[in-house]
């Protein structure tokens, strides 16, 4: 699938690369990805939005928090956020050795 259009602003802090590939990140229980590029991920994004519109609330006037992600507590089937964690421990642990 090709996708021509840009990356909308608001999808960039949910667009994540690891050497998997592309993930678009959810608050539901499922990662979308991997995907070959960042358009793919923003689309699946996109209408991952539109299906599940109205279904998850946030709460009013919580303010953006600084996320720390925890993969050995992450309860998510298929996490982008695990991915990267993972994958920079394991680079950590080959550049030490």
């Amino acid at each position: 699938m090709r996708i021509e259009s840009a990356v909308p602003s608001e999808h960039k802090n949910r667009l994540i690369h690891t050497v998997y590939g592309w993930y678009a990140l959810t608050r539901e229980q499922t990662d979308l990805g991997p995907f070959d590029s960042p358009n793919e991920a923003s689309y699946a994004l996109s209408r991952h939005i539109r299906m599940h519109k109205g279904l998850n609330q946030r709460p009013l006037g919580r303010p953006q928090q600084m996320h720390l992600h925890d993969p050995d507590q992450c309860t998510k089937n298929n996490c982008g956020l695990c991915v990267e964690a993972r994958v920079f421990r394991h680079s950590l642990a080959v550049a030490v050795s």
